[in-house]
């Protein structure tokens, strides 16, 4: 224990003699990283958490079926269900997102971004909380994003126990 002590005090006072280098190359460094950093374009990330009851969400469509189904599997389903493509043009229309595509080249890759950047992941230790997120450049586009999928996945799950 003694050796580690000493080691850390040579260390230390290597780098106090070494000091006016070490500012040097601080004040030299910095700025260019401060000016990368400002070239970074925002992104702003919306988040939602919900709670999902996998059991009545799924009951009526695994309604049928002999094998007892994993909870993975039921809310990979379910992820599958919300970033379906009829559910992600509706996110579309639903954020005025689809007005912004003037061909439908852009409409395709409007809904592959959609596709790719909405997340929905599970929360740690917790069976059936879920997260909802979109990052976007604009703050306003990346909450309503989420809204909309919130809402989407909510009228989903309300359908089907109607059903």
């Amino acid at each position: 224990m003694q050796e580690l002590f000493d080691d850390l005090i040579d260390y230390l006072k290597g780098i106090w003699i070494k000091r006016r280098y070490i500012i040097v190359s601080t004040w030299l460094l910095c700025p260019i990283g401060w000016g990368v950093v400002s070239m970074m374009p925002d992104v702003y990330e919306s988040q939602a958490r919900v709670y999902a009851d996998t059991e009545s969400i799924l009951a009526p469509l695994l309604k049928g079926l002999t094998v007892q189904t994993n909870t993975d599997t039921q809310i990979n389903l379910m992820v599958k269900t919300l970033l379906s493509r009829p559910n992600l043009e509706r996110i579309s229309r639903m954020t005025d997102l689809d007005i912004q595509a003037n061909t439908s080249k852009e409409y395709e890759k409007l809904i592959e971004r959609l596709k790719d950047n909405i997340q929905i992941t599970k929360a740690r230790g917790r069976d059936n909380i879920f997260t909802i997120s979109f990052e976007d450049k604009d703050p306003e586009m990346a909450k309503n994003v989420v809204q909309s999928s919130l809402t989407v996945f909510i009228e989903n799950t309300l359908g089907e126990n109607r059903t």
